[in-house]
């Protein structure tokens, strides 16, 4: 079972190319994502989610033995990531926005006063957190593969929309709020 997961991992991983270069296109040619690019978004987040957690559960302690200490600081993690995920979708204040579909506010209220990216900081601090609580070593390797494919596609294809749709006070904002915390 373990290496079906990891294997899953690894396809949403492969799938996160080409939903890169066609979430790019939609930005270029709509302003926004298609619906199909939406519903793509959700299932490599959402998926990549339910794979890392279900490493961290069937590969826990090949890492490090989890304890008291790591089953804390992770679980910590975990709920941090949780809230900052919650915060980021709240200050949207519209599903549609969350998941590209609505381009016509530059959100800089809540939690976006201190990260331009909660939901990828949120998600990244859960991935990290289930790797923690678990002292799972594929678990960490999926949350480390996770961050990198979302700084790629933030500097590849979010930010360069953003300055494009918004100009000067997109780029006044990535002046005092910086891209992760």
């Amino acid at each position: 079972m373990l290496m079906i997961v990891v294997g899953y991992v690894i396809i949403n991983a492969v799938l996160a190319v080409p939903f890169t270069l066609q979430a790019r296109a939609d930005f270029q040619r709509l302003g926004k994502w298609s619906r199909p690019t939406a519903f793509f978004s959700g299932l490599i987040m959402h998926g990549h989610f339910l794979a890392t957690i279900a490493l961290a559960w069937l590969d826990r302690g090949s890492l490090f033995q989890p304890n008291l200490i790591s089953l804390a600081l992770g679980s910590a993690l975990f709920l941090g990531g949780a809230i900052v995920i919650f915060l980021g979708r709240y200050a949207y204040g519209s599903q549609e926005r969350v998941y590209g579909l609505l381009e016509d506010e530059l959100i800089q209220h809540g939690i976006y006063q201190h990260t331009r990216n909660p939901q990828y900081v949120g998600y990244g601090a859960m991935f990290v957190g289930s790797a923690v609580a678990a002292g799972s070593t594929f678990a960490l390797l999926s949350a480390i593969s996770f961050l990198i494919i979302i700084h790629v596609f933030i500097t590849w294809v979010e930010e360069p929309h953003m300055s494009r749709t918004f100009g000067d006070r997109f780029e006044q904002y990535t002046e005092t709020v910086r891209r992760y915390w």
